[in-house]
């Protein structure tokens, strides 16, 4: 009798573990994800060819072909049919610069604990179906979930950057380089042309994918080579809400940064602490009646915050947020002990609420 009731219980244990879906997160190997390309607005990319294998070298799926690709540096790619549920280990990719008038390869190995590791850990979504409302204010339960895209970021000079991204969340995994190789222009556009050289292409497409400005920019300045791992850099810092009163806070944030990371978050608590984090992009910051939007100037973000780690080494950062009268915009500095800079590229995309 007792060995019956001991094995019962036993039985109902693992029944008990396996609904569990918090530890079938930790001990999960597999996770579906859709593969994207994605390139900075300004200096759009094509693939040529290119895949995802395991450690034994298995294809585990490939890498879109979906035309030319410029999603921006903080956005995921076009979602064109090749995914997996298997961690991969490997990347093999060749694809056309089109500002650089390059071809690139990368083949390297991808740090697939790493990976396996932030599919688990995963981050805290808000659940619709379960809500609550306590003083009028209404609160929505937390639960578990993951990533469920892997893009490849390509920037100039061979920067080649894998991010895990899913509902308002976005992680690096790695950086990665890529070298110069030749591609003969026939194989990338599948057909014989020889009234065209391969320079002739390069010049060709040079004229009709990059933009205008970017062009006159590059006339000017050259492409601006290593600006991409400056954004990479981070700091430790948060923002800061400077109201008419005590009662106001922030109580939230949906920060999307310079890197291509970002991260939500409606806890008053995580909101207000600091982070190790890249410059902020876009900002969508909420208060307990209003939110706002603002744009911030990569340029400026970067001197600013360089100057005040420079002269304020190892001494967290403040974003400060003024609203003005009637919350009808938004004055912004940045703040580091008792030195206070004034900011001036930023943009204030609207105030909502009250």
């Amino acid at each position: 009798m007792m060995k019956a009731l001991l094995i019962n219980l036993f039985c109902n244990l693992l029944l008990l573990q396996s609904c569990n879906p918090e530890k079938q997160k930790m001990t999960q190997e597999n996770f579906p994800y859709m593969v994207t390309v994605s390139a900075p607005e300004e200096y759009p990319i094509e693939v040529h060819q290119g895949y995802l294998s395991n450690g034994l070298k298995d294809l585990i799926c490939g890498v879109p072909k979906a035309g030319m690709e410029q999603a921006g540096w903080q956005g995921d790619g076009s979602k064109a049919g090749m995914g997996s549920a298997e961690i991969p280990s490997h990347l093999y990719l060749t694809y056309v610069a089109y500002a650089e008038k390059k071809f690139y390869t990368v083949d390297a190995d991808l740090p697939k604990d790493k990976i396996l590791q932030l599919f688990r850990k995963g981050f805290l979504v808000q659940d619709n179906s379960k809500q609550t409302i306590v003083d009028g204010q209404e609160y929505y339960e937390m639960v578990p979930g993951t990533y469920d895209v892997l893009t490849i970021g390509a920037a100039p000079g061979g920067v080649i950057v894998i991010w895990l991204s899913g509902n308002h969340h976005r992680t690096e995994v790695c950086r990665l380089q890529a070298k110069e190789v030749f591609v003969d222009k026939n194989d990338f556009m599948g057909f014989t042309d020889t009234t065209e050289s391969q320079q002739q292409f390069f010049d060709e497409l040079y004229k009709i994918t990059v933009p205008d400005s970017i062009k006159a920019e590059i006339t000017k300045n050259g492409i601006p080579f290593g600006l991409w791992d400056k954004y990479r850099e981070k700091f430790n810092y948060r923002f800061v809400l400077n109201p008419y009163d005590e009662e106001d806070e922030l109580t939230g944030y949906y920060n999307i940064n310079f890197n291509g990371e970002s991260e939500l978050t409606d806890d008053v608590k995580r909101a207000n602490e600091y982070k190790l984090n890249s410059i902020p992009y876009d900002a969508n910051l909420y208060f307990k009646k209003y939110f706002t939007e603002i744009f911030f100037n990569d340029k400026e973000m970067l001197e600013v915050f360089n100057t005040l780690k420079s002269k304020h080494p190892d001494k967290p950062i403040d974003i400060i947020i003024t609203p003005t009268f009637m919350y009808n915009d938004m004055k912004v500095s940045v703040k580091c002990e008792d030195e206070e800079i004034p900011l001036k590229k930023y943009k204030v995309e609207g105030v909502w609420g009250g």
